[in-house]
């Protein structure tokens, strides 16, 4: 019952990589640069190049992120602040991380009226959690790996289900850090980490990614990760 719950994970993962593909493709790189330039930016130059790069991600949420930026030409806030929000984004895809997690979290800023200037702060301490998630699991000897490469290594994990797992554990932290928890409390914070990728295992994610993860970190890590987010 587990490998047959394994193959169906399995399964969804790489037919949400493949529809996230799909979409990346049909977004191009003018559509953006008439996006940026409606707002103004004023750096469409960076932040094409950039998003150049994130495009050469199979899980790249092209068309998010594009409702995303013609969403920011039409609110009423200073272009600079726009910039600041969308610096973000383009730093989080220069260092490699994935970003459907913080276009979906500016989405949710958006809707929730909350100020540009807050919303580029909210949105930075997730970009630092997703890269200190990735950082915890490359010390804990779990890697990224090209999603085509054989997988020789078993904690080599293919890249869209490593993006997941960190946008899911950075969450998980992140989210508790947004509700008022302490960084200190390390158990509790394994907890919702534990919480939120069991409650995904088979669906969303990999179980035995879950597993590995979930058996090699510890609360104390936890609290590192989040100490970096708020200090």
């Amino acid at each position: 019952m587990r490998m047959r719950t394994a193959r169906t994970a399995g399964v969804l993962v790489l037919l949400t990589a493949v529809v996230m593909c799909a979409a990346s493709a049909q977004v191009s790189l003018q559509e953006f640069e008439r996006a940026l330039y409606s707002i103004p930016a004023s750096n469409p130059e960076f932040l094409l190049s950039t998003i150049e790069l994130g495009m050469t991600q199979e899980d790249f949420p092209a068309e998010q992120l594009l409702g995303l930026i013609e969403r920011l030409a039409e609110h009423p806030g200073e272009p600079f602040e726009k910039d600041a929000v969308l610096n973000v984004l383009a730093h989080a895809l220069e260092v490699g991380l994935p970003i459907e997690g913080l276009v979906n979290k500016a989405f949710e800023g958006l809707a929730r009226r909350i100020p540009l200037h807050q919303l580029e702060s909210w949105l930075s301490q997730r970009m630092v959690l997703l890269a200190e998630t990735r950082d915890l699991l490359y010390s804990k000897g779990i890697f990224s790996a090209p999603s085509r490469a054989p997988q020789t290594v078993p904690t080599a994990i293919p890249m869209p289900r490593f993006n997941l797992l960190l946008i899911h554990m950075s969450e998980a932290i992140g989210d508790f850090l947004e509700g008022g928890g302490s960084p200190f409390d390390g158990h509790v914070l394994y907890q919702e980490v534990y919480n939120r990728l069991t409650m995904l295992q088979g669906v969303t994610l990999v179980p035995d990614d879950v597993q590995l993860v979930l058996e090699r970190i510890e609360p104390s890590d936890l609290t590192q990760v989040a100490l970096a987010a708020v200090s």
